[in-house]
């Protein structure tokens, strides 16, 4: 398996394992009884938004170089995770 080919970012990488591991907490969360399977569809709603992130992250590494991308996105991210911390009370 040649993973030049497949040209990982910090994105793509990190969308896979969500989606991976959000499908089955997801059908699980679903299983439960009451309330408590709301948290399925939340879990399912994450998962519909990296893929969406992930298809966007695919078209963007076919124009720009998937170095500098993922650059950019792990310092996207690292500003929205002090963005987080700083509001939370």
């Amino acid at each position: 398996m040649d993973l030049k080919k497949f040209k990982p970012t910090f994105v793509s990488v990190i969308s896979v394992i969500g989606i991976i591991l959000g499908i089955p907490f997801g059908a699980y969360c679903l299983t439960l009884k009451g309330g408590a399977s709301l948290g399925g569809v939340l879990v399912f709603g994450i998962v519909i938004g990296l893929a969406i992130l992930l298809a966007i992250d695919r078209m963007l590494a076919s124009f720009f170089d998937t170095k500098k991308l993922s650059l950019i996105e792990f310092g996207m991210c690292v500003i929205c995770l002090l963005m987080y911390f700083a509001v939370k009370d």
